[in-house]
């Protein structure tokens, strides 16, 4: 999580653990809008229904996406090379 942040004259970025958020993406799940950090990723999977992206990352945490299910796939896809 972030602990600080950094106020520029025109931009303002989020710190994290001393350094800028990079590699992150931003999505909304069941319980609001949510950041997962893209090296934490193991796995992903659309639903059966198509309803739902689950995520899951390294310390075993499962992420249900509920929106922007497709554009989330694809820049997961381009992240990691999947074709």
């Amino acid at each position: 999580m972030c602990a600080s942040e950094k106020v520029g004259r025109d931009t303002k970025s989020k710190l994290c653990c001393g350094g800028v958020m990079k590699g992150w993406i931003k999505v909304m799940t069941e319980v609001g809008m949510t950041r997962i950090n893209m090296d934490a990723i193991c796995a992903y999977q659309k639903s059966e229904g198509g309803g739902k992206l689950l995520v899951y990352t390294k310390d075993n945490s499962l992420f249900e996406i509920v929106e922007g299910i497709e554009n989330t796939i694809n820049k997961l896809d381009s992240e990691f090379g999947v074709n």
